[in-house]
């Protein structure tokens, strides 16, 4: 899969554009305008995730020092990687990171933990993630939000990371689609002024 990916990523500009230019004109233009919005919106969801994914590390590692956990700083990058999960992510690396917790001062530790990651999940899912996104694939934060929740419930892990690319994704092509079929229609009109005017002038 990683060398198959790496081919993708360095051909994939190649291949779009081998296919923009089977189609003629206006299609041909309208297709590329769609590709570069659609890339530029997956892109922007990768650095979303990056960044959501270094807030959650951070405020792991300072209330992980605060409670003096031993090697905070791995602990905290354990939550960050497991963060780029939607939704389940900060819980999983939560729970990893509570049975650490077990060891160093049980249970006052453990149960200051487990109220951060439970408030935290709850502010990152509801407040930090949407407005990142919204931000980054210029989605209502709304919509990011069900369309996360919509991704999990029927893909699980998979389909929580993959619902706001392809949210994204569709809500571009159906913006460029209606564009295309305004401008179609306007060169028709164009077009139909142009011989009407030619022919009555002739």
């Amino acid at each position: 899969i990683f060398v198959l990916s790496i081919f993708m990523v360095s051909r994939g500009r190649h291949w779009i554009d081998a296919l923009v230019r089977k189609r003629p004109g206006a299609e041909g233009v309208a297709l590329q305008r769609a590709f570069e919005r659609i890339g530029t919106s997956v892109s922007g969801y990768i650095g979303g995730a990056l960044l959501q994914a270094f807030i959650a590390g951070l405020a792991a590692f300072v209330v992980l020092a605060i409670l003096g956990i031993p090697s905070p700083l791995i602990l905290a990058v354990v939550v960050a990687i497991f963060d780029v999960i939607p939704m389940v992510g900060s819980t999983i690396a939560g729970l990893l990171v509570g049975t650490v917790t077990l060891f160093a001062s049980f249970p006052v530790d453990t149960i200051i933990w487990a109220a951060f990651v439970i408030g935290y999940q709850q502010f990152e899912n509801y407040v930090i993630q949407p407005r990142i996104q919204s931000q980054a694939v210029s989605l209502e934060p709304f919509i990011v939000l069900v369309a996360v929740l919509f991704g999990g419930t029927l893909m699980g892990v998979v389909g929580a990371i993959l619902a706001i690319p392809i949210a994204a994704t569709l809500m571009i092509a159906f913006q460029e689609w209606g564009k295309f079929k305004v401008e179609v229609k306007e060169m028709h009109a164009f077009l139909e002024w142009f011989n009407a005017t030619r022919d009555g002038t002739m």
